[in-house]
């Protein structure tokens, strides 16, 4: 129920010492979640009539969903509010007997008011442990203020709430003919608490091409789970939100619409048929491989095995296309112990085989690209250090004071941040070739860390400013041979952390931060999702250092005295697999 547009879906700064308004809560406040019931065991429908817009789509088993009922008659202004809420939960079901197609809370609306309200407009999630609040403000006026965990939109773009967000919703009623109380006056969309959000939504990666056409790059949407097939190649087809969309492409040519409007998924081999408009065929042997690619990786979700393509009726096949995503499963972590470089090779510290030279130089925060034949690293000085490897010296390729921890793209660029408040990014090349970035959003604020993505098509950046920290992911915008020029608008993440020291990509959709958060009071390695909830893992004391790069079962912490510790999964104890190193870094 958010009326008012986020651009970008930036996150909106925290007002330090923001109070809670308070409200008056009803008894009801007090039972509302017992009100809300979930069905333990259901079975999932396998027929019935398609509509207008859905697909069915089987997943990996039946979904415990909420139960709707009709209008209690003679109930009060009050309780009309809490059974519509009850019912609109449920009208994300699969089913229409519980309430699907928000047919059962339709019931509750007056007038053009049953009409004209958009529940798929944008869904307010709340935290299960917290119960709204109702509060009569008069006869045919109800307030309900609620805790807000996120936000998604009507094209199931995640915001994360600040820990002390909060909503309040009014609902007009008034008596029909009958003299039942129905609500006329209400805004746009559904509340959610978040264990029946799980249950009646899943999220799905929308992808699109990097611009030279190596890699596929995520956008992490939120769709119900019912018919998430349709909603993704729905919103595939629209294209990248306006944050990602001047970084990457799309294979699928503008205008090519879905025909039928559905993507059903065959029960009985898990096949999707996506059927879409002529002008799909209308394209090359590689760009159709492309366009396939693109639709069969957002297409991985449970419950579908295979992917069939049609134009306008006509199978659409192409070869095999060679395209990057998710973590680079090869990749090997590196530590410096004592004046040399080594890798952490199934638990033991292993020699390279050419170790970068550091030349006698008190360096740290190495960095290096994924071939290995970039390394970077920060002097003691604040300068920036290209590290000789064989017979290259190790010499300086940008002067401080003070430059960030470096961060090396796909590309070669290295990139890095000036301190202050001017928030001047630099990218810079091994020869030398600098690179000013612009991003006027920064303006103000100071750049604190910077991690580019494995794609090289987005970079997360942490700053601080008047309104505190923010933790921000933007497009990369770069000219025909691949040079940097400027960040797209961002995309706030992270909204519940306090303050950060660290920054690393964990995956192609979450980022790792060292920081403090609303759920954990001292520095913890946190998992950030760019669309989802953010994690706090256990802490370790006097941790100054995360490493992260191939998922979550190869998270790596580095303590102060010395000690290197990894973390096998996010359900798992932190194990210590190291002693006497510093500075852990995958490629990135």
């Amino acid at each position: 129920m958010t009326p008012t547009p986020r651009p970008a879906l930036r996150v909106p700064r925290r007002a330090p010492g923001a109070a809670r308004r308070r409200t008056v809560a009803s008894a009801l406040a007090l039972v509302l979640p017992a009100l809300w019931v979930l069905s333990a065991c259901v079975a999932m429908p396998t027929s019935g009539p398609v509509e207008v817009g859905d697909g069915e789509v089987s997943d990996a088993g039946p979904a415990v969903v909420p139960l709707a009922d009709r209008p209690a008659l003679d109930a009060d202004p009050q309780g009309i509010v809490v059974g519509f809420l009850k019912a609109s939960q449920a009208g994300f079901s699969r089913d229409p007997r519980r309430g699907g197609d928000f047919r059962a809370a339709r019931e509750y609306l007056a007038g053009d008011a049953r009409a004209a309200w958009k529940p798929r407009e944008s869904v307010v999630v709340y935290p299960t442990t917290s119960s709204p609040t109702f509060t009569v403000v008069n006869e045919s006026q109800v307030q309900v203020t609620l805790t807000v965990a996120a936000r998604i939109d009507a094209d199931g773009r995640y915001a994360e709430a600040a820990t002390d967000a909060e909503e309040s919703l009014t609902f007009d009623l008034v008596q029909d003919s009958s003299d039942q109380w129905r609500i006329a006056g209400l805004e746009d969309g559904v509340v959610l608490d978040e264990s029946n959000f799980e249950n009646l939504f899943s999220s799905a990666s929308l992808y699109f091409l990097t611009p030279d056409d190596t890699d596929l790059v995520p956008e992490t949407r939120w769709f119900p789970v019912r018919n998430i097939a349709t909603s993704i190649v729905r919103e595939l087809l629209e294209g990248p939100s306006p944050w990602l969309r001047d970084s990457v492409r799309s294979a699928i040519p503008e205008g090519v619409e879905l025909k039928p409007e559905t993507v059903p998924v065959d029960e009985s081999d898990s096949t999707a048929s996506v059927g879409l408009t002529e002008a799909a065929a209308l394209t090359d042997a590689a760009e159709r491989a492309r366009m396939l690619a693109q639709i069969e990786a957002s297409l991985a979700i449970p419950g579908v095995r295979a992917v069939e393509v049609t134009a306008g009726g006509v199978p659409l096949t192409a070869s095999a296309t060679d395209l990057r995503h998710g973590v680079d499963t090869d990749a090997v972590l590196e530590v410096v112990s004592g004046d040399t470089v080594v890798q952490l090779t199934n638990g033991e510290l292993v020699p390279l085989l050419e170790p970068p030279d550091l030349g006698g130089r008190a360096v740290h925060d190495l960095a290096r690209n994924e071939r290995g034949n970039v390394r970077v690293a920060r002097s003691d000085a604040g300068d920036l250090v290209r590290v000789g490897v064989g017979d290259a010296p190790t010499e300086t390729i940008l002067s401080g004071p003070g430059l960030l921890a470096p961060s090396v793209d796909r590309l070669s660029w290295t990139w890095t941040a000036y301190p202050g408040p001017a928030g001047l990014l630099v990218a810079v090349r091994a020869d030398g070739q600098r690179a000013d970035i612009s991003a006027p959003w920064l303006a103000g604020r100071s750049v604190t860390a910077i991690r580019v993505s494995r794609d090289g098509a987005r970079v997360a950046v942490l700053s601080t400013g008047s309104d505190g920290l923010a933790l921000d992911v933007a497009g990369v915008v770069r000219d025909a041979s691949g040079s940097p020029l400027q960040l797209g608008e961002p995309l706030g993440a992270g909204a519940t952390l306090v303050d950060a020291t660290e920054l690393v990509w964990v995956d192609d959709a979450t980022l790792g931060v060292l920081g403090r958060s609303g759920v954990a009071t001292s520095a913890a390695y946190h998992l950030v999702p760019l669309s989802g909830q953010t994690r706090a893992l256990p802490a370790l004391e006097d941790a100054v250092a995360i490493a992260g790069g191939k998922g979550q079962r190869s998270l790596y912490v580095a303590t102060s005295d010395g000690r290197l510790f990894w973390l096998p999964g996010v359900n798992a104890s932190w194990s210590e697999v190291a002693t006497g190193v510093r500075d852990p870094y995958f490629p990135g």
